[in-house]
């Protein structure tokens, strides 16, 4: 069974600035929103044994030190393939600083490929192998896991885990307080 989370907003979230591998503190929302969803996996999950997995960007280590306000996991796992995906030259900047910068690198392509075009960024193959493989490995292990990640990196793997398209599983939501459960080839989000 996995728990997946999202991090808290963060202030170049609320500046509406793209992050990728870059980092930024998560706001007062944002910490707000970690302690909700620290409340919800207190109650669906109680005191049983969890591995939390978490990605090495401080956003994803802050909000999973709140986390830890509301469980206590037995152990407690950084991995790089968490991360979110790598922007290259365009994190920290804004669609319409890029737009400015490179015109016409976004004409034609959509809501969910657009990053895949980033100057220097993570190829959409490089990003979606190494969260299939960090995704296998939890799926083979005997354990209840929670993760704490990313946007991109949450649709990635919901896509992987149900074979559905970016398109729809981003349509259930990629609110900074959702929890998705993976059991049984099913996604349920609370």
């Amino acid at each position: 069974m996995l728990y997946l989370i999202r991090h808290g907003q963060t202030e170049l979230n609320w500046a509406g600035r793209l992050q990728g591998s870059l980092d930024s503190r998560l706001t007062d929302r944002g910490q707000e929103q970690a302690h909700a969803v620290g409340e919800k996996l207190k109650t669906e999950i109680g005191t049983q044994s969890v591995t939390l997995w978490v990605s090495p960007l401080g956003r994803a280590q802050q909000t999973a030190g709140i986390i830890q306000e509301y469980i206590k996991p037995s152990d407690i796992q950084t991995d790089t393939r968490l991360a979110e995906i790598s922007l290259g030259d365009w994190e920290g900047m804004t669609m319409e600083d890029i737009e400015f910068t490179h015109p016409g690198i976004l004409d034609g392509s959509d809501r969910f490929d657009w990053a895949y075009r980033a100057p220097g960024g993570e190829t959409r193959e490089a990003f979606l192998s190494r969260l299939k493989d960090w995704l296998n490995n939890i799926e083979q292990a005997d354990t209840v896991a929670i993760a704490v990640s990313h946007g991109w990196s949450g649709m990635g793997l919901r896509s992987l885990y149900t074979g559905q398209p970016f398109a729809e599983v981003s349509a259930r939501g990629d609110s900074h307080e959702a929890v998705f459960e993976f059991s049984d080839g099913k996604l349920r989000e609370f």
